[in-house]
């Protein structure tokens, strides 16, 4: 594709230029370490205050681990359309992206940089976070099996590719970051929602974070439909967002 390799690596710098894998890795931390440490010290704080007493349950590795990961999917998804709304529509607003595309690149290779260095962003924060939620759960809490929490994390990070395609396909269809960003929420949660439809659900692409819940909690089917469609669903969003720019007077 030509020009990708000069535009992910403008992409890279970009994304430490402006804070913004510094930002996301932040935020994925503070869920990674807060979570089990806030599983573990609540019941204390709860029925220490004014000497409260209600009846919290003991969490096991496997709650914190699942309270984790459904962590990672809300903000995550959050946090990835705060991110990635400007990423075309805020370059075509500024005329960025006019003096990018003059030069001997293809609109393809502009986009796949664009979701390749996103990609990159937030799935290493993913898996450090990870990292330390494992690290800090194993201290706090009895061991939770480390490769179903692996391919938990696997999961969740395909979750959030899908968000970012999505996202990324908005961005190339309006040149307002905030309307891209609307739209993008609208997407994604219409899709969370079809999770909740007898005949659909098991395929829906939710269902990738139900199936990685069910690895941690030790049970469940696996969901290899839901995967497969996700995975699908991401490429086609992101072609769809080439196609989108394609079609645009930048």
């Amino acid at each position: 594709m030509k020009g990708f390799s000069a535009l992910f690596k403008k992409e890279l710098r970009e994304q430490v230029k402006t804070h913004r894998l510094l930002i996301v890795l932040a935020v994925f931390l503070v869920l990674g370490m807060g979570t089990p440490l806030m599983l573990y010290y609540l019941p204390s704080i709860v029925n220490t205050s004014e000497g409260t007493q209600l009846p919290i349950p003991d969490f096991t590795a496997a709650d914190v681990c699942s309270e984790f990961l459904g962590s990672i999917a809300q903000i995550g998804m959050v946090v990835v359309i705060l991110v990635a709304m400007g990423s075309v529509s805020r370059e075509r607003e500024r005329g960025t992206a006019l003096l990018t595309l003059s030069k001997p690149v293809g609109r393809g290779a502009f986009i796949a940089a664009k979701l390749a260095a996103l990609a990159v962003t937030f799935e290493f924060s993913l898996i450090i976070s990870a990292m330390f939620c494992y690290l800090y759960t194993y201290i706090l809490f009895d061991g939770v099996g480390g490769s179903a929490f692996a391919s938990a994390t696997a999961l969740a990070g395909l979750f959030l590719l899908l968000c970012i395609s999505v996202t990324l396909l908005c961005s190339s269809i309006f040149k307002s970051a905030f309307a891209a960003g609307g739209l993008a929420l609208l997407i994604i949660v219409v899709l969370w929602g079809l999770s909740a439809i007898p005949n659909i659900g098991p395929y829906a692409p939710m269902g990738v974070l139900v199936w990685g819940s069910s690895l941690i909690l030790g049970g469940g089917a696996a969901s290899w439909g839901s995967a497969g469609i996700s995975a699908g669903l991401a490429a086609a969003f992101a072609v769809g967002a080439w196609q989108a720019l394609a079609r645009k007077e930048i």
